[in-house]
């Protein structure tokens, strides 16, 4: 073997590992945490009832996928969503489980823990999950889709008559 194709060969090999999954891995890290951090700020955000920068978190596109509830589709909207429940005076925690990214999108797992006070001086707590998916636009993670469940078994249908 003469030494231009074992020059070309020690450069393909550097560069295989150079671009391997370790230099992926890497960006994907630091992505994963810019999302946690958001995650974070939502959390904050929904103490304060700043729907504003909840919209914003979400793109204009996003589609929000509330259980027993149609689609709620664009920023706008889901932040008119958000306001629907300051209300309540409800409580809700986002904690996120794992963070999946590949290139410019990024697929969220996690667990969230709602309360809300009720007339009777007592609480409706619930506890769920959720699926979120993220999309990397200009620098910035925003939520494209956004679904959640609760872990709460449905009541039992009432006696057949």
């Amino acid at each position: 073997m003469n030494s231009l194709p074992r020059a070309f060969a020690g450069s393909v090999l550097l560069l295989t590992f150079a671009c391997g999954p370790s230099a992926r891995s890497s960006d994907s890290s630091a992505d994963e945490a810019a999302i946690r951090a958001t995650v974070s700020s939502w959390n904050e955000y929904l103490r304060t009832e700043n729907d504003s920068a909840i919209g914003a978190i979400f793109s204009p596109d996003a589609v929000l996928l509330p259980p027993n509830m149609p689609r709620v589709s664009g920023a706008e909207a889901i932040r008119k969503f958000w306001a629907g429940i300051w209300p309540l005076k409800a409580s809700l925690t986002l904690s996120s489980v794992s963070v999946q990214v590949s290139d410019d999108v990024a697929i969220e797992e996690g667990n969230y823990a709602w309360s809300m006070p009720m007339s009777n001086g007592s609480a409706s707590r619930e506890s769920g999950k959720y699926l979120a998916v993220w999309r990397k636009s200009n620098g910035k993670w925003q939520v494209v889709q956004d679904m959640w469940n609760s872990d709460t078994p449905p009541p039992p249908s009432p006696p057949a008559k």
